[in-house]
């Protein structure tokens, strides 16, 4: 059966070994001890989710390494009835359903057992499963989601959306027929509290206009995993082979891609860049480093073109995923015209505010200090404003609200995920929209990684990769014309806007 609770004795309840280890059980350390037990905020009443008619019968399909931390995630989301598994591996859909039985924390009966398949089809032709979660090898994505969506399921797809241009053209079309079923795409960034911040951020103006984006997804390995038997290997390492992966672009800057597009307000408008295949030679296709730009066309606030319509700016994303320099790993950087903004999923978020930025705050505080020549005398004075290349500047900690009580803040952590919680609230969220969308209600706020997000974040990637392939720069005029003859307005250089 599984535990009621993260905590192991229901609401807010804390573990012994939580509380001892709270502090030294000295007098002072027993008498902090229960202070923290008494203080620890306690988790908000979830009893409502134990009700049948507030649960999600859910479905996994695919449960390798980021299939397992979904299923995992997701098993600790309120109102979360797993029912089934698939996946053609034996072992793998056994090893799940025995994880399901120990872990969930919707209580199940002692005699309970969840299915499982080796066929995906035979999940979809079950009546009582409402939503599936799709983490397949990526050239699986669209023909499964596209099944699953005319099986009447909703769907939480993996990015990147679809393995090519066409097919996610497809399943963005098919999603908006299907009108009465949610499809949400894996960018977890999206539900992210953090980026969400970063995003309010730029809105209020924080770093001024956003002038360019770097961003890169950094490690040291060969990103190749054990593989017990040769007749595995695709199946195991299917990321390394252009057959079944896009590779590097779609496994990772699919991400930061969309992060881009987020701030920005729009998508790539042209990609050019390389890569290859230059330091692990043993049988892989798809390349070991990247290094791509990503052209972007963003309106240019208040200003009009000759045709009455906007005039547009060009906003460069330069990119890098390499494999043999993990420094900086995954993270992003936000150039504004009065600061920058420097994102990690894992670790937070800094704002750098620039010379002009500064100059005017201390300005204005000497006004206010009735010592209007005391602010040069300031600025001269701080060692922020024109430092060595080789030293950091210092920045303000980007401060994000949190609800101490929500069901995210009594998780389990799971073992080998790289962000901090965004994944439970991307799959928690996944089911409320499903709860929302049952009541009627509208939507369309809640679905922030929908299947626009997630077309917008897989396409350029996979321009990216035919640049590389074909040593040219692609444009997504080349795929969506139609968007292209609707847009108007020109850039900032006076010539007609080419998409997006």
């Amino acid at each position: 059966m599984g535990s009621q609770g993260t905590n192991g004795g229901g609401e807010g309840a804390v573990s012994r070994r939580e509380f001892i280890g709270s502090a030294t059980l000295t007098v002072a350390g027993v008498a902090t001890g229960l202070s923290y037990y008494f203080s620890r905020p306690s988790r908000h009443d979830y009893s409502e989710f134990l009700k049948p008619e507030s649960q999600v019968r859910l479905a996994y399909i695919g449960v390798g390494n980021r299939g397992g931390s979904l299923l995992r995630s997701s098993l600790q989301a309120p109102g979360c009835f797993p029912v089934a598994v698939a996946d053609i591996r034996e072992a793998q859909r056994k090893e799940f359903v025995d994880k399901i039985k120990k872990e969930s924390q919707t209580p199940l009966e002692e005699t309970y057992q969840p299915a499982d398949y080796a066929d995906y089809r035979r999940v979809l032709d079950r009546k009582d499963v409402e939503a599936v979660v799709i983490a397949t090898p990526h050239y699986l994505h669209a023909p499964m989601a596209m099944d699953a969506l005319e099986a009447g399921k909703h769907v939480y797809c993996e990015k990147a959306m679809a393995y090519t241009i066409k097919e996610n053209q497809d399943l963005a079309r098919l999603v908006r027929a299907k009108g009465d079923l949610v499809f949400q795409v894996g960018h977890q960034r999206r539900y992210s509290l953090l980026y969400q911040r970063v995003k309010e951020l730029i809105q209020a103006g924080a770093i001024g206009e956003v002038a360019a984006i770097r961003a890169q997804w950094n490690q040291n390995q060969v990103e190749r995993r054990p593989c017990p038997d040769p007749v595995l290997e695709k199946i195991i390492n299917w990321r390394l082979y252009s057959e079944f992966s896009g590779g590097l672009t779609t496994e990772f800057a699919s991400h930061q891609v969309d992060v881009a597009n987020w701030m920005v307000g729009t998508h790539p408008d042209s990609v050019c860049g390389y890569g290859g295949v230059d330091w692990y030679q043993d049988g892989r296709d798809t390349a070991d480093n990247v290094h791509i730009l990503f052209d972007y066309k963003v309106p240019i606030p208040g200003s009009k073109g000759e045709n009455g319509g906007p005039r547009y700016r060009h906003v460069k994303l330069a990119y890098t995923s390499m494999m043999q320099n993990a420094h900086l790993g995954p993270s992003e950087l936000i150039l504004g015209t009065r600061g920058t903004l420097e994102a990690c999923l894992s670790g937070g978020a800094e704002l750098f505010k620039e010379k002009v930025a500064l100059e005017e705050e201390a300005a204005q505080l000497a006004a206010k200090a009735g010592k209007p020549g005391g602010a040069k005398k300031a600025l001269r004075a701080g060692a922020t404003i024109a430092p060595s290349c080789l030293k950091r500047p210092k920045g303000e900690l980007v401060e994000v609200p949190e609800d101490k009580r929500h069901w995210v803040k009594f998780t389990k952590p799971l073992e080998g995920a790289y962000d901090t919680g965004e994944t439970f609230l991307a799959v928690g969220a996944f089911l409320d929209t499903i709860r929302a969308k049952r009541a009627g209600s509208d939507v369309t706020e809640m679905l922030k990684a929908s299947v626009t997000v997630g077309l917008e974040g897989a396409v350029p990637c996979l321009m990216a990769n035919i640049a590389m392939r074909e040593n040219r720069t692609v444009h997504w005029s080349e795929f969506f014309p139609e968007e292209t003859a609707s847009a108007g307005g020109t850039d900032a250089a006076g010539e007609p806007k080419r998409g997006g």
